[in-house]
């Protein structure tokens, strides 16, 4: 198999143990309002190790099993309660530290105003007793609430992520464009992530929609695939049927490294697209001249060294080119493309967040999360992804299928 498997191995091992403490977590926290028998905690608690252990079985057996219904069951349980759980884990959370927030505002509060003697020396019995109840009985309700909407979130992302992406159109405003190229139209596809719960049936109508905007050519701008071509190329298929006026380009994503690479290079050109590793292709265009290069993913020397990212590499013999357009996964690599002098940058990698918390702490991973931006002379346009990735969830960072269209400021 033409993939790591030890950094398979040690991916999911870290992955385990971290879905490990946070099921932990939260489960400890949503049950304590409640007084549970023994019996109840130790089903409970087997029941969190079997969610656990859901995911990371799941995505093995994509990987080495062919697909069956059973499968896809245990694929869509998997990545849905693992979505469900995200969302709930980080609301207990928020929940908790709102709590600890509040209850040291009013510590510090009675500190300052007290003057050291008590309005009463006693305080009621039954008064406590009102107190403990009343709290308890608010505990057992927000637990349930958190469950409800943390369920709702869920049915709404799944929704989100399943239909097939719309259509976002963005206008690229270039000063001095040549007359022949006003109004060229790119079609931009990101992350799709063909895998576990996604399949050749998405992807098909992905292409669909993508034809029906008559683009001049089409991106792929990476992550692609999560799996390797033996269990995957009857579902990438569908690609053969994109229909542009000077073809389909290609640049690795991470995900391609994970997956067998090489493999992957030499099926996507059987298919008929053109796959750029740190090259370019010269478009004339109405006698102007555009020209589309493609780096490999940013890290993808961390994995084959020989496909080091060069954006230099991939401008030579562009010189006499009018537009310059770069593709490359991750949108990091404008701080390069902009020293070389391109024009525009087209990435995807990011997701938008895809769904909450992520959409909320992407940015602080992320300089450039999503939508139209400048570094420099260098224009860049972070697309939301097409797909997703791990849970089938879409909030707050709809999918979307990019039409980019070149326009003179």
């Amino acid at each position: 198999m033409e993939f790591d498997l030890q950094r398979l191995v040690v991916f999911l091992s870290i992955f385990t143990c971290i879905l490990f403490l946070g099921y932990s977590y939260a489960t400890s926290r949503l049950i304590a309002p409640f007084e549970l028998g023994t019996l109840q905690k130790v089903f409970l608690w087997i029941g969190v190790v079997f969610l656990v252990l859901l995911t990371p079985s799941a995505y093995i057996l994509s990987l080495f099993y062919r697909e069956t219904s059973w499968q896809k069951f245990w694929a869509y349980s998997a990545f849905t309660t693992l979505g469900f759980a995200t969302i709930l884990v980080s609301f207990v959370i928020f929940k908790d530290l709102g709590n600890l927030v509040w209850k040291s505002a009013i510590f510090l509060s009675d500190l300052f105003q007290s003057k050291g003697i008590p309005s009463s020396e006693t305080t009621s019995i039954s008064s406590e007793v009102e107190k403990f109840t009343r709290g308890d009985f608010l505990s057992r309700i927000s637990s349930f609430a958190l469950l409800g909407i943390a369920g709702g979130m869920t049915a709404f992302g799944f929704y989100q992520a399943k239909k097939t992406p719309s259509i976002k159109r963005v206008s690229i405003k270039v000063k001095d464009l040549p007359e022949g190229l006003h109004g060229f139209k790119i079609a931009q596809l990101s992350d799709i992530h063909i895998g576990p719960t996604i399949k050749g049936h998405f992807l098909e109508g992905v292409v669909q929609k993508t034809n029906s905007l008559e683009p001049d050519l089409v991106a792929i701008t990476g992550d692609l695939v999560d799996g390797t071509v033996n269990m995957l190329k009857h579902h990438v298929t569908p690609l053969k049927d994109l229909e542009s006026k000077y073809g389909t380009f290609f640049v690795t994503g991470n995900h391609e490294y994970y997956s067998g690479v090489i493999a992957w290079i030499r099926e996507l050109e059987d298919l008929g697209i053109q796959v750029l590793l740190n090259q370019n292709k010269l478009i004339e265009h109405q006698g102007a001249k555009i020209a589309v290069a493609g780096v490999t993913d940013y890290k993808a020397h961390t994995i084959i060294p020989g496909h080091k990212t060069d954006p230099k590499q991939a401008s030579l013999g562009t010189e006499d080119a009018h537009y310059k357009v770069l593709l490359a996964h991750q949108p990091n690599s404008v701080f390069e493309a902009a020293k070389v002098g391109y024009d525009l940058q087209l990435s995807g990698h990011t997701h938008g967040g895809q769904y909450f918390p992520g959409n909320v702490f992407i940015h602080l991973f992320q300089k450039f999360v999503a939508g139209l931006s400048k570094w420099e002379d260098t224009q860049l346009y972070v697309s939301r992804g097409t797909g997703y990735w791990g849970p089938p969830l879409r909030i707050g960072a709809p999918s979307e299928i990019t039409l980019l269209v070149l326009e003179k400021a």
